[in-house]
């Protein structure tokens, strides 16, 4: 069977909130430039610790490092995001370049055309309304019918689950975990 051996599919670290309460904290950019775009301190924490669990030569099971790493390409709308600024520091530290092939909105193509494609242990850091749709299209193409209720509606303050697809000699499974990654994760 084709296909990564473990996909694991993250929200982006802390935003600020929608529609802006009154501030702080403010999102910020990579130069630490104010950006309605970009993670709040407590998302550049999470990024950082992130690359630090995943990074790990032995993840906590059934998290694995990644051999690559995917976010939705954000070009035509902000230099900065979020999902990219979340993984960038595992990226970095993994010398894994983050792979944009599609827009939000586009997770059909994203599947189809390079997940369930990929080889090895792949992430996938997503904006949360959307990964539903990256969770329908991988439990079809990869035989998975028990979608855990997280993948069918993430919540708005949830950002330290852990979507987990795991290929075995019988096919795929799907598992809920956590970071763990910062305080006040659920462990």
């Amino acid at each position: 069977m084709a296909g990564p051996d473990t996909l694991m599919i993250i929200r982006h670290g802390e935003k600020p909130a929608d529609p802006p309460a009154t501030p702080p904290p403010y999102g910020v950019d990579a130069e630490g430039k104010q950006s309605e775009h970009s993670l709040v301190p407590r998302g550049w924490q999470r990024a950082g610790a992130l690359a630090k669990v995943l990074g790990a030569a032995t993840p906590p099971a059934p998290l694995v490092q990644p051999t690559a790493i995917f976010a939705p390409d954000y070009s035509a709308e902000t230099t900065s995001h979020r999902t990219t600024e979340t993984v960038t520091p595992l990226g970095d530290r993994l010398g894994l370049q983050i792979q944009k092939p599609v827009a939000k909105g586009a997770e059909e193509q994203l599947v189809l055309d390079h997940l369930v494609s990929a080889a090895g242990h792949v992430l996938v850091c997503w904006e949360h309304h959307h990964i539903p749709a990256i969770v329908a299209g991988l439990g079809t193409a990869l035989g998975v019918s028990a979608i855990p209720a997280i993948g069918r509606s993430w919540p708005d303050d949830d950002f330290d689950s852990v979507l987990v697809f795991t290929r075995s000699a019988d096919g795929y499974s799907l598992a809920v975990t956590s970071q763990d990654a910062l305080a006040g994760d659920t462990p």
